[in-house]
């Protein structure tokens, strides 16, 4: 018998769900269409519906609290993992405007790292690059300026003034 209900409940659902796809859409054809962008607001509209519906049958169906506890243990291996990768980019970062506040090394300037001598092209937020002697692109990431000795071979144009 519960599985006729189920059955029962799902049926009803369906119908609220279709009947309130259809007012949505009428509601944004009708009231909306003159706004630039009404068609992103329905898909929207529709995105919320469909996902309400979806929670509400999976709750029917005794599911939901299973997904839920996956989606959170899931969630939690993703902010572990968020951390992880965050911690060189940030220790880029802050080099990189530690890099550009302190003028040491400026686009032009020739240095020498790890045994690689070279021209700075370009310095960015996470990165340096270098253009080597045998016209290689080195990309150098900004904290190894931090944790490895270099060597200001010529300075830019633009330091020397």
């Amino acid at each position: 018998m519960e599985v006729w209900n189920n059955i029962v409940y799902i049926l009803v659902t369906f119908a609220a769900f279709v009947v309130t796809i259809l007012t949505l859409r009428g509601i944004i054809r009708g009231k909306l269409r003159r706004l630039g962008g009404y068609q992103k607001l329905a898909n929207i509209f529709y995105g919320i519906t469909s996902l309400i519906f979806t929670l509400v049958i999976l709750y029917i169906l005794g599911i939901l609290s299973l997904i839920v506890s996956i989606a959170a243990a899931l969630g939690i291996i993703g902010v572990i993992f968020g951390f992880a990768f965050i911690t060189a980019w940030l220790a880029n970062a802050i080099a990189g405007v530690s890099l550009v506040f302190d003028k040491i090394i400026e686009v032009g300037a020739r240095i020498e790292i790890d045994g690689v001598e070279g021209v700075v092209t370009q310095i960015s937020l996470t990165s340096t690059k270098v253009l080597t002697n045998d016209k290689k692109l080195l990309i150098i990431p900004n904290s190894s300026f931090r944790t490895h000795p270099y060597l200001i071979v010529k300075e830019s144009r633009k330091t020397k003034n």
